[in-house]
């Protein structure tokens, strides 16, 4: 615990109502829209008409994922850093937001990582890695600046989502043809 705090700490740091509204923007559902649409671009690419239920896969894997971190939060009732007494007046929040009262693990992270590493395991397309990759790093960071995550409610969760994930691929490829990666490079 004590590492995580020292290092939440150290990440949260305020730096500037630019970074604050920037990380609101990047925790905000909305933002992801056009990298959706690109990803939902290159699935009907890559798997035509049966797009649709790849879709009801994702939207599946995503309701695992979040319902997942939910359970774990009411099971573990580990308090979000902006709740923890022990560091009143020390965590930089911005707009005064800190959502529920538990965080660990952050339901941002699994939720992200989970539609980053199903689409890279599907689409295997070596800039849309690094660019999902950047996105999950992203979304993660600003779980923390905005006070609402541990470091370690972070990873937990990018970890969880990865492996929800990867259970979710081996599905998809049992229902879904896909055609040969190098058709979309």
């Amino acid at each position: 615990m004590q590492w995580d705090s020292d290092l939440f700490l150290w990440l949260n740091r305020d730096l500037g109502e630019t970074v604050d509204q920037l990380m609101v923007l990047i925790s905000s559902r909305f933002i992801a829209i056009p990298l959706y649409l690109l990803l939902l671009f290159f699935i009907y690419k890559k798997i035509g008409i049966q797009t649709w239920k790849y879709l009801l896969l994702v939207v599946l894997m995503v309701v695992v994922t979040d319902r997942t971190s939910v359970a774990v939060k009411n099971l573990v009732q580990r308090p979000r850093p902006c709740h923890e007494i022990m560091l009143e007046g020390k965590v930089h929040q911005v707009n005064g937001k800190c959502g529920g009262n538990y965080g660990f693990f952050s339901s941002h992270a699994t939720n992200t990582m989970a539609i980053a590493v199903l689409c890279m395991a599907t689409l295997e397309i070596g800039w849309l890695t690094w660019l999902l990759f950047i996105w999950v790093i992203l979304v993660g960071y600003s779980r923390i600046y905005l006070g609402v995550h541990y470091p370690g409610d972070i990873l937990t969760g990018w970890i969880a989502g990865a492996l929800i994930a990867f259970a979710f691929f081996r599905l998809s490829k049992n229902l879904i043809p896909f055609k040969p990666s190098n058709s979309l490079r």
